[in-house]
Protein backbone atom coordinates (compact mmCIF):
# COMPACT_ATOMS: atom_id res chain seq x y z
CA UNK A 1 0.00 0.00 0.00
CA UNK A 2 2.98 2.39 0.51
CA UNK A 3 4.15 1.58 -2.85
CA UNK A 4 0.68 2.63 -4.05
CA UNK A 5 0.82 5.96 -2.68
CA UNK A 6 4.28 6.78 -2.99
CA UNK A 7 3.88 5.79 -6.94
CA UNK A 8 0.46 7.90 -6.85
CA UNK A 9 1.99 10.77 -5.58
CA UNK A 10 5.21 10.86 -7.83
CA UNK A 11 2.96 10.65 -10.81
CA UNK A 12 0.28 13.53 -9.27
CA UNK A 13 3.63 15.65 -8.69
CA UNK A 14 4.83 14.88 -12.60
CA UNK A 15 1.25 15.83 -14.26
CA UNK A 16 1.70 19.12 -12.56
CA UNK A 17 5.38 19.66 -13.73
CA UNK A 18 4.39 18.68 -17.37
CA UNK A 19 1.39 20.94 -16.72
CA UNK A 20 3.26 23.60 -15.57
CA UNK A 21 5.72 23.36 -18.65
CA UNK A 22 2.89 22.89 -21.02
CA UNK A 23 1.47 26.17 -19.63
CA UNK A 24 4.42 28.53 -19.62
CA UNK A 25 5.16 26.69 -23.72
CA UNK A 26 1.67 27.61 -24.91
CA UNK A 27 2.21 31.39 -23.32
CA UNK A 28 6.10 31.49 -25.06
CA UNK A 29 4.33 30.63 -28.30
CA UNK A 30 1.41 32.86 -27.56
CA UNK A 31 3.95 35.65 -27.05
CA UNK A 32 6.10 34.90 -29.95
CA UNK A 33 3.11 34.69 -32.55
CA UNK A 34 1.50 37.93 -31.03
CA UNK A 35 5.33 39.65 -31.71
CA UNK A 36 5.44 38.58 -34.91
CA UNK A 37 2.39 40.14 -35.81
CA UNK A 38 2.91 43.23 -33.85
CA UNK A 39 6.27 43.51 -36.30
CA UNK A 40 4.80 42.39 -39.37
CA UNK A 41 2.30 45.45 -38.49
CA UNK A 42 4.90 47.82 -38.32
CA UNK A 43 6.61 46.52 -41.43
CA UNK A 44 3.23 47.03 -43.36
CA UNK A 45 2.63 50.38 -42.04
CA UNK A 46 6.15 51.57 -43.08
CA UNK A 47 5.67 50.24 -46.88
CA UNK A 48 2.13 52.31 -46.47
CA UNK A 49 4.16 55.17 -45.56
CA UNK A 50 6.86 55.35 -48.21
CA UNK A 51 4.40 54.64 -50.88
CA UNK A 52 2.64 57.70 -49.89
CA UNK A 53 5.82 59.39 -49.48
CA UNK A 54 6.78 58.22 -52.91
CA UNK A 55 3.38 59.39 -54.26
CA UNK A 56 3.47 62.89 -52.88
CA UNK A 57 7.30 63.76 -53.91
CA UNK A 58 6.10 62.36 -57.55
CA UNK A 59 3.33 65.05 -57.18
CA UNK A 60 5.60 67.60 -56.24
CA UNK A 61 8.10 67.08 -59.09
CA UNK A 62 5.04 67.28 -61.55
CA UNK A 63 4.93 71.01 -61.01
CA UNK A 64 7.94 71.46 -62.45
CA UNK A 65 6.76 69.87 -65.57
CA UNK A 66 3.24 71.04 -66.23
CA UNK A 67 4.24 74.57 -64.95
CA UNK A 68 2.68 76.73 -68.00
CA UNK A 69 -0.53 74.62 -67.50
CA UNK A 70 -1.69 75.62 -64.52
CA UNK A 71 -2.84 78.62 -62.48
CA UNK A 72 -0.42 79.62 -60.46
CA UNK A 73 0.06 82.81 -57.99
CA UNK A 74 3.29 82.58 -56.40
CA UNK A 75 4.85 80.05 -58.72
CA UNK A 76 7.38 78.64 -55.45
CA UNK A 77 4.78 78.52 -53.05
CA UNK A 78 1.41 77.24 -55.35
CA UNK A 79 1.36 73.37 -55.79
CA UNK A 80 -0.45 71.55 -59.10
CA UNK A 81 -2.60 68.16 -58.27
CA UNK A 82 -4.07 66.49 -61.15
CA UNK A 83 -7.07 65.27 -61.10
CA UNK A 84 -5.92 61.43 -61.14
CA UNK A 85 -3.50 62.09 -58.49
CA UNK A 86 -5.74 63.60 -55.80
CA UNK A 87 -8.02 61.21 -56.44
CA UNK A 88 -5.72 58.26 -56.13
CA UNK A 89 -4.55 60.12 -52.59
CA UNK A 90 -8.07 60.07 -51.34
CA UNK A 91 -8.58 56.40 -52.21
CA UNK A 92 -4.85 55.35 -51.08
CA UNK A 93 -6.09 56.49 -47.57
CA UNK A 94 -9.03 54.89 -47.46
CA UNK A 95 -8.18 51.72 -48.49
CA UNK A 96 -4.72 51.81 -46.11
CA UNK A 97 -6.59 53.46 -43.03
CA UNK A 98 -5.83 49.95 -41.33
CA UNK A 99 -2.29 50.79 -41.25
CA UNK A 100 -2.16 54.49 -41.81
CA UNK A 101 -3.00 57.49 -39.04
CA UNK A 102 -6.38 58.43 -39.71
CA UNK A 103 -6.01 61.85 -37.98
CA UNK A 104 -2.91 62.53 -39.75
CA UNK A 105 -4.44 62.00 -42.93
CA UNK A 106 -7.73 64.12 -42.28
CA UNK A 107 -5.74 66.76 -40.98
CA UNK A 108 -3.43 66.93 -44.50
CA UNK A 109 -7.20 67.15 -46.10
CA UNK A 110 -8.69 69.78 -44.44
CA UNK A 111 -5.36 72.10 -44.66
CA UNK A 112 -5.22 71.18 -48.31
CA UNK A 113 -8.57 71.23 -49.26
CA UNK A 114 -8.86 75.20 -47.94
CA UNK A 115 -6.07 76.50 -49.91
CA UNK A 116 -7.96 74.73 -53.08
CA UNK A 117 -8.29 77.88 -55.82
CA UNK A 118 -11.88 77.72 -57.01
CA UNK A 119 -12.02 77.06 -60.85
CA UNK A 120 -14.68 76.80 -63.01
CA UNK A 121 -15.06 73.08 -64.19
CA UNK A 122 -14.01 73.79 -67.50
CA UNK A 123 -10.75 75.46 -66.29
CA UNK A 124 -10.56 72.51 -64.10
CA UNK A 125 -10.67 70.38 -66.97
CA UNK A 126 -8.65 72.52 -68.91
CA UNK A 127 -5.96 72.63 -66.76
CA UNK A 128 -6.39 68.86 -65.83
CA UNK A 129 -6.07 69.32 -62.03
CA UNK A 130 -6.12 71.53 -58.77
CA UNK A 131 -4.14 74.37 -57.71
CA UNK A 132 -3.47 74.82 -54.42
CA UNK A 133 -2.44 78.30 -53.41
CA UNK A 134 0.41 77.94 -50.89
CA UNK A 135 0.05 74.21 -50.75
CA UNK A 136 3.56 73.30 -51.73
CA UNK A 137 4.34 73.97 -48.23
CA UNK A 138 1.96 72.06 -46.80
CA UNK A 139 2.73 68.91 -48.90
CA UNK A 140 6.66 69.06 -48.14
CA UNK A 141 5.44 69.37 -44.62
CA UNK A 142 3.61 66.25 -45.22
CA UNK A 143 6.28 64.76 -46.81
CA UNK A 144 8.92 65.70 -43.77
CA UNK A 145 5.95 64.16 -41.52
CA UNK A 146 5.68 61.00 -42.97
CA UNK A 147 9.64 60.88 -43.32
CA UNK A 148 9.78 61.49 -39.27
CA UNK A 149 6.81 58.82 -39.09
CA UNK A 150 8.96 56.22 -40.94
CA UNK A 151 11.44 56.44 -38.88
CA UNK A 152 9.86 56.23 -35.88
CA UNK A 153 8.60 53.21 -36.90
CA UNK A 154 11.85 51.79 -38.07
CA UNK A 155 13.32 52.30 -34.35
CA UNK A 156 9.98 50.71 -32.89
CA UNK A 157 10.74 47.91 -34.75
CA UNK A 158 14.18 47.93 -33.46
CA UNK A 159 13.67 48.06 -29.90
CA UNK A 160 10.99 45.33 -30.20
CA UNK A 161 13.68 42.75 -32.41
CA UNK A 162 16.10 43.71 -29.22
CA UNK A 163 13.67 42.28 -26.62
CA UNK A 164 14.65 38.98 -26.05
CA UNK A 165 10.93 36.58 -25.44
CA UNK A 166 11.72 33.79 -22.76
CA UNK A 167 9.31 31.79 -20.91
CA UNK A 168 8.82 33.53 -18.00
CA UNK A 169 8.45 37.04 -19.68
CA UNK A 170 4.99 38.56 -19.82
CA UNK A 171 3.37 38.64 -22.75
CA UNK A 172 2.74 41.11 -25.27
Amino acid sequence: MTFFLVGMIGVIVGALIVGVAFYFRIRYEEGKSQKNRILEHKVKEIETLVILNKKINEILEKRIIMMDKYVSFDAFDDCYITVDDYIYLQSFAAQNSFYLPNYFLEEFFKKIATRKVVLSPEETMEVGGYTFKGGRVIIEEFSDKITEMIYERKVEIKKMTKEPLTYFSKTL
